[in-house]
């Protein structure tokens, strides 16, 4: 008997299933880049303080809640619509999710404590950042009146000095770099080097002048 071969060509299909996301930065960017030039002028007059203002609260907003959104994405483990978990997190307010980071995440502050204690106040720090802001947003009075003997100033006017936005800007910093302080030190399976990306890209300071440029800085009325 004739043995027969029969060859059989079998097609198999290999799916292969990836995903990519893209996510806007441009608030960010957009305001770091009018910050830097308007802090680059010999002279502001009021309307750049007040530009600089927003612009770093939208810089601080945008980007702490860009960090607890990724962070949270990275962190998924069951089969749940990204776009849902998106907009539930952005629903939380920028204040309240860093008040949950720092009392329901577990750190290793491998004995620095009194920097763990110091770096609590970025709580109260946001919360004191946010006030300009707001009162900017909602669009209280920034006017002046004078009675024939003096000029007499609303409240929010009186507050937009060259002296309040250094001492903006010292929270912006203090609040970034107490950020950073817990992201470091946070217990997760993040790489260091997972974790310095994060840091540049959401928790950077870097783009503000050091704040002694503004010792020859002049405000025009």
């Amino acid at each position: 008997m004739e043995d027969k071969i029969i060859k059989v060509s079998e097609t198999i299909k290999v799916n292969d299933s990836w995903k990519a996301r893209t996510e806007s930065g441009y608030l960010v960017s957009s305001n770091k880049t009018k910050c830097i030039d308007l802090i680059s002028h010999s002279d502001l007059d009021e309307n750049n303080i007040i530009d600089i203002l927003i612009s770093l609260h939208i810089i601080l907003e945008a980007g702490l809640n860009a960090f607890y959104r990724n962070m949270v994405l990275m962190s998924l483990k069951k089969e749940l619509g990204e776009f849902e978990v998106m907009e539930n997190v952005d629903r939380v307010s920028f204040i309240d999710k860093t008040v949950a980071f720092i009392y329901f995440s577990k750190f290793d502050f491998e004995g620095k404590l009194d920097e763990a204690k110091k770096y609590h106040s970025i709580i109260s720090a946001l919360k004191d950042f946010s006030a300009i802001r707001n009162k900017l947003f909602h669009g209280h009075s920034i006017s002046t009146i004078f009675d024939g003997e003096k000029n007499r100033h609303s409240e929010l006017k009186g507050k937009i000095t060259l002296e309040m936005l250094i001492e903006q800007m010292r929270k912006f910093r203090f609040i970034l770099e107490g950020m950073r302080f817990y992201f470091d030190r946070l217990q997760s399976s993040m790489t260091s080097s997972g974790k310095e990306s994060f840091k540049k890209e959401y928790l950077s300071d870097e783009f503000l002048p050091h704040l002694g440029t503004f010792a020859d800085v002049d405000v025009k009325e």
